[in-house]
């Protein structure tokens, strides 16, 4: 398989959009499913970017409690053992 010059990408870009607009205006099923598409893919991402917001958000309070000391330890601790409660319910 050749590698396209961007040229050649941009004409291919170009025809494939037309032919999915072509598409799109031929056939509602097809509009339909190209809307259902672009729904989806923007809930995903928007719950995708949420649940890394929260790893990184959960990283960062661990780091920063572990470089606090000995001082919160007993807090940590304690809040752990809430969640774990919690969870059990």
């Amino acid at each position: 398989m050749e590698i396209l010059r961007p040229r050649k990408r941009f004409e291919f870009l170009c025809e494939l959009v037309i032919v999915v607009a072509g598409f799109d205006l031929y056939s509602y099923h097809v509009h339909e499913l190209l809307v259902s598409l672009a729904l989806f893919s923007v809930a995903f991402l928007l719950l995708a970017i949420t649940l890394v917001a929260a790893v990184l958000l959960w990283w960062a309070s661990e780091q920063l409690a572990n470089k606090s000391g000995p001082h919160l330890a007993k807090l940590i601790a304690f809040s752990r053992r809430l969640m774990a409660a919690y969870a059990k319910f």
